[in-house]
């Protein structure tokens, strides 16, 4: 990551009880919350209950299904990012220092974020014979999901479609960013 993103690791180095400290940090919370917001909007299309999760604790203000639904597509989001971040699409007025010291996204950072997660989302994987947009297969798996609950499925694949990467990344590369996604 350039010097200038101040990233360190996913856990924010200030270890604030709020918000990001740095701007990779800002703009993956920022774009996990739209991938929330697409499994809220499959979730109930398909007629479930949100609060009601399996890997994540119950809980009736958490939509603890949704952050379920989010890890098999958490790389979408940050696939984003990182598009952004080597595109320099993002300049410092993107960003915004608050009185507590969290920074945050101005609404010009938002909207490139948005934008860059719908791109990610709306880029089409092959799945059952067919080529369809990411967010179509959130809401395909999420269908799958309630069909396997009400024992009309015998089992579940969230494994499929898989993402090919086309990156040209060195192995030296992959290992200091895999130093930078420990938790």
């Amino acid at each position: 990551m350039p010097e200038d993103y101040d990233f360190c690791a996913r856990v924010d180095q200030y270890r604030r009880a709020t918000g990001a400290g740095d701007k990779v940090n800002v703009m993956l919370n920022y774009g996990y919350a739209l991938l929330e917001a697409e499994c809220l909007r499959a979730i109930n299309t398909v007629g479930l209950d949100a609060h009601v999760g399996f890997l994540h604790e119950m809980n009736p203000s958490k939509n603890s299904l949704a952050y379920d639904l989010q890890e098999p597509f958490r790389f979408l989001v940050d696939m984003a990012v990182i598009s952004l971040i080597e595109s320099k699409k993002m300049d410092n007025k993107d960003f915004i220092r608050t009185e507590s010291y969290s920074l945050r996204l101005k609404p010009s950072g938002a909207k490139k974020v948005t934008e860059e997660v719908n791109n990610w989302m709306n880029k089409k994987v092959p799945y059952k014979k067919q080529s369809v947009m990411w967010s179509y297969v959130l809401l395909l798996k999420t269908r799958e999901l309630a069909q396997y609950l009400v024992e009309k499925r015998k089992s579940l694949d969230f494994v499929k479609p898989q993402y090919a990467t086309k990156r040209q990344d060195t192995s030296d590369i992959r290992q200091k960013n895999t130093q930078y996604f420990l938790f």
